[in-house]
């Protein structure tokens, strides 16, 4: 949190809330909100401390881009078109009227989460386990939750809803953070169930793209983005934008 102040300028603000799906959320400083906020998932109060810090790596990322803070912005006219696409996929025609599309909007937003969240937390839990060694047995803990709750949608009925493309291209950036971990760790415990859908290589592909990634964290954080949407076909969804340091 110290580092955060000095490199950010702004004080970082720790609470926590009724979070179902993330162990955290934070929202970066602005001069509309001048501090960055950390809610930690009442869930994960045993692992707070490692949460706090992997959230403030994830804040030193975005702002060490020598562009300013970025900024996710998806282009509305092409994602519904993804989502158009997404409802008329067998499984999904399935549900009730209008339910197909509501699923499929929900399945495109998390498909565009975790493109631009995935490689971030890549990043802070390399970050954590190199310079807070005093955090190693919260990581594992933390980890181990993260990745059981990334699991569940390996499920068969979710397989079954979901069109093939956007439960494969979940799956690959799943097995990617799992395989970070696992290079980390020691164990390949989390990914055996990746393994046997197929997705190790590509999620080793997708783990090279950051590892071979130059520049500020933040430069590598956007270009490990771009990377794998070019990799997912989602490079037309999002544009970037930079956001000044105040």
């Amino acid at each position: 949190m110290t580092l955060v102040e000095r490199e950010t300028g702004y004080r970082v603000t720790v609470g926590t809330a009724e979070i179902e799906n993330a162990d955290a959320e934070m929202v970066s400083a602005a001069p509309s909100h001048p501090a960055h906020m950390i809610k930690v998932s009442t869930r994960c109060l045993p692992v707070a401390d490692y949460i706090v810090a992997s959230q403030c790596v994830i804040i030193l990322t975005l702002w060490s881009h020598p562009q300013g803070v970025p900024m996710f912005r998806t282009v509305p006219e092409k994602v519904d078109y993804a989502v158009r696409k997404a409802a008329n996929h067998r499984g999904l025609a399935k549900q009730p009227a209008g339910m197909a599309e509501q699923v499929a909007s929900s399945l495109v937003a998390g498909l565009l989460h975790q493109l631009r969240s995935t490689p971030v937390e890549i990043a802070a839990v390399d970050y954590c386990h190199r310079e807070c060694p005093g955090l190693r047995d919260l990581q594992i803990d933390a980890m181990t939750r993260n990745l059981r709750r990334n699991s569940g949608s390996l499920m068969p009925a979710i397989r079954e809803m979901a069109p093939p493309d956007i439960w494969t291209h979940s799956q690959i950036m799943c097995a990617a953070l799992a395989k970070a971990w696992c290079g980390l760790s020691g164990s390949d415990a989390a990914m055996l169930p990746y393994k046997a859908i197929g997705v190790e290589t590509k999620a080793q592909k997708f783990l090279n793209l950051w590892r071979d990634s130059r520049g500020a964290l933040g430069e590598q954080y956007v270009q490990t983005v771009d990377d794998w949407a070019v990799e997912l076909g989602l490079k037309s969804l999002y544009t970037w934008e930079f956001r000044a340091r105040q």
